[in-house]
């Protein structure tokens, strides 16, 4: 469950923000302490334009064509603001530049879900509108998997901030229990839908997850955040 969970929110980051490519670049240990501090300042930039927007036009009410075109809008307001971030790019020609906006444009999202929470809010909401796209979850699955992502955000909301204050291996198991349990009562209908199986099928129950995870998103975006090692996905 918790490797779905990253994968979640990978991918979230990845189709939210438009930021495709793994480019690493070698670096010494001052030149990563600078591009961090880099990091946390177009990050901090664009949580005070999001804010600003927010109250202009709540971000929720937003298309999601709207709200791409806002995202890539703020992002670049951001970037070409900080005199740093555009030297750097200058001085790297045009594919480092690709490779390295690339690089920070995710670490730059990571921050954002961690940090932001109108950013937070927006990203799971596009990243989870894609995902559904991408998962092709039929009716006869939402009519299923939708009550279930509802009783997860039910049971683990509440203790968003007991959890929050444990590390991420305490909290792993809170996780895997509430799952168990919120599936239960609806074993009958997912094995109708997923074969008698499924239960015993590893990847099939990943697949599962990730559905479920999708859908719990827009609900509960801080629940599913509880769960991921936002570090290790910025890297």
């Amino acid at each position: 469950m918790k490797n779905t969970i990253r994968q979640v929110i990978l991918l979230f980051i990845f189709v939210a923000a438009a930021f495709q490519g793994r480019a690493q670049t070698a670096t010494t240990p001052a030149a990563d302490e600078a591009e961090q501090q880099l990091v946390q300042q177009i990050s901090a930039d664009m949580c005070r334009r999001l804010e600003v927007e927010n109250q202009k036009q709540p971000l929720d009410k937003l298309s999601k064509t709207e709200a791409e075109q806002l995202f890539a809008r703020i992002f670049l307001q951001s970037a070409s603001s900080n005199d740093q971030l555009a030297a750097l790019l200058v001085s790297m020609g045009n594919e480092g530049a690709r490779e390295k906006g690339q690089q920070l444009g995710r670490q730059v999202g990571v921050v954002l879900m961690r940090e932001c929470q109108v950013g937070q809010r927006l990203l799971m909401r596009l990243g989870s509108e894609q995902l559904s796209q991408q998962q092709a979850l039929r009716p006869e699955e939402t009519k299923v998997l939708r009550p279930i992502a509802a009783a997860m955000c039910r049971d683990l909301q509440p203790r968003v901030a007991e959890l929050n204050k444990l590390p991420l291996a305490q909290r792993m198991p809170t996780l895997t229990q509430t799952f168990e349990k919120v599936l239960t009562p609806y074993a009958k209908q997912l094995n109708q839908l997923y074969g008698s199986d499924i239960f015993l099928n590893s990847a099939s129950m990943e697949q599962l997850g990730i559905k479920i995870s999708t859908l719990m998103a827009p609900q509960c975006p801080e629940v599913v955040l509880l769960f991921a090692d936002l570090d290790k996905a910025g890297k």
